[in-house]
């Protein structure tokens, strides 16, 4: 008899029931795999979505304090990353018309993704008189490559051209002119004439150092910075090369009032003309007027100035008038800043040169800006439209050696000295206009006449040039 156990009907249940936990198990474990996976997913994507929302937010602040500072004296820097090339002209915005230069237009102008302010100097290469003016722009872009080193002269960032255009783009000085100021607060005080007239003698003795003679010192070219500092500015008359008292220039250049007896007499002249136009201009900071006649006859100015002694109204200092005296000395030899050290003169006994220099000695006035630098240019710009090459033959030749791009303007990313170029257009009914360059290799048409009261224009050309016997002899005078 088979005493052998039976499998039990119970134990293929246990077995079954087991293969099913198994089964079911494995089948939540896959399930929860899957879903551990999902989850994984859309916290990958929810960690996504969260760095594009903060991208976004980031963006919108920084467009929101973008659109706040709009109108802002201080910009933010741009990135140099995405600065344009700039010596093309077609990288920049204009803004506003600064002024009239020389030879051209001032325009306001910034680098497309910049913030800071530029001043361009827009020249048509070939005068509308058919004059070619190449000469005083390439004298000008090679002035301003070395005024970097003078921290009260305007100084150049580039110099660029198309092919009837000459670009020279340099620092634009937010506080105006020194006439403007002028203007504004009368007669300068005391004080006041011994800090600009200190920098500016800082300026012109750095300009002279290195053989250039500015030929055009006036108010309307001595600019101040935002913060108040004088930068000497429009180097579109200069003369270079002048490194000796013995090397004269002979071509009546400047505006008239400015222009020192020498330059009238036709005897030739050199950096001593530069002194005499710096004497006029601190009498018109002192008292706001010429120490000589100031009408619209063009004799008696000049008879005045080769003739006549300065007229200095009552309230002008002791020392301030005996250094006009002697910045007004005729013989150009005698004259201080090329005779003596003007530093030394008691007028400037006060002044600490080397600080000065430092820029550490605080200006007496915080210029307010006048220009609106947000406006947009909506006038049309023909130097825009015209191609960036100059053909090869029947239009105006390449100036040679005038393109140029500042070393530290360019490593910055950013103008370096957000400052202005501004100058109001002369008008020709007031005061006596600019003299253009004339000599046998400019055309005669520079020589710009003015209205006499009865007489009809007069014209300062080189077959007018007073003798120098006329002016050596005192007389006869007009009448």
């Amino acid at each position: 008899m088979d005493r052998s156990p039976k499998p039990s009907t119970s134990c293929g249940l246990t077995r079954k029931r087991n293969i099913k936990k198994e089964t079911e198990g494995a089948a939540k474990k896959i399930k929860r795999m899957g879903t551990n996976v999902e989850e994984k997913s859309q916290e990958r994507q929810k960690a996504q979505e969260g760095k594009k929302r903060k991208k976004k937010e980031k963006r919108e602040k920084r467009e929101r304090e973008t659109s706040e500072e709009e109108g802002s004296v201080v910009k933010r820097p741009c990135i140099p990353a995405q600065r344009p090339y700039p010596k093309n002209i077609k990288n920049y915005e204009f803004h506003v018309k600064l002024g009239n230069g020389n030879f051209g237009k001032v325009m306001l102008a910034s680098l497309k993704n910049c913030e800071e302010k530029v001043a361009i100097k827009v020249i048509r290469k070939q005068h509308k008189e058919g004059n070619d003016i190449s000469r005083f722009i390439l004298a000008e872009s090679r002035t301003l490559r070395i005024t970097e080193g003078c921290p009260f002269l305007c100084h150049g960032y580039a110099a660029f051209q198309t092919q009837l255009h000459a670009f020279l783009v340099m620092e634009f000085a937010r506080g105006g002119t020194l006439k403007q100021l002028i203007n504004k607060e009368g007669g300068l005080k005391t004080d006041s004439i011994r800090f600009y007239s200190a920098e500016m003698i800082i300026g012109l003795q750095y300009l002279h150092s290195r053989g250039i003679v500015h030929r055009d010192l006036k108010p309307d070219n001595i600019l101040l910075s935002d913060e108040g500092h004088v930068k000497i500015a429009d180097f579109g008359l200069v003369a270079e090369g002048m490194f000796t008292s013995d090397r004269k220039n002979f071509e009546p250049v400047g505006y008239f009032t400015f222009m020192a007896p020498e330059i009238f007499s036709g005897i030739g002249y050199g950096a001593a003309a530069d002194w005499w136009a710096f004497a006029i201009t601190l009498c018109k900071m002192a008292t706001g007027r010429s120490p000589f006649y100031e009408g619209m006859t063009l004799e008696n100015l000049m008879y005045s100035v080769c003739c006549k002694e300065p007229l200095f109204p009552e309230g002008v200092s002791a020392e301030l008038k005996e250094l006009l005296l002697e910045l007004l000395e005729k013989n150009p030899e005698k004259r201080l800043g090329t005779k003596g050290d003007i530093r030394k003169h008691p007028f400037y006994r006060s002044i600490d040169w080397t600080a000065l220099e430092g820029k550490k000695i605080p200006p007496p006035f915080q210029p307010i800006p006048t220009v609106d630098i947000t406006a947009v240019c909506k006038e049309s710009l023909s130097f825009l439209e015209e191609a960036d090459c100059i053909s090869a033959s029947g239009c105006i030749e390449r100036i040679q050696d005038l393109s140029f791009l500042s070393p530290t303007w360019e490593k910055s990313g950013v103008p370096f000295c957000p400052h202005h170029l501004s100058s109001k257009p002369q008008s020709r009914t007031n005061g006596l206009p600019l003299l253009k360059p004339t000599s046998s290799a400019i055309p005669s048409s520079y020589a710009l006449s003015i209205l006499g009261p009865a007489t009809g224009p007069l014209h300062l050309g080189p077959c007018h040039r007073p003798s120098p016997s006329w002016a050596l002899r005192g007389g006869p005078g007009p009448g």
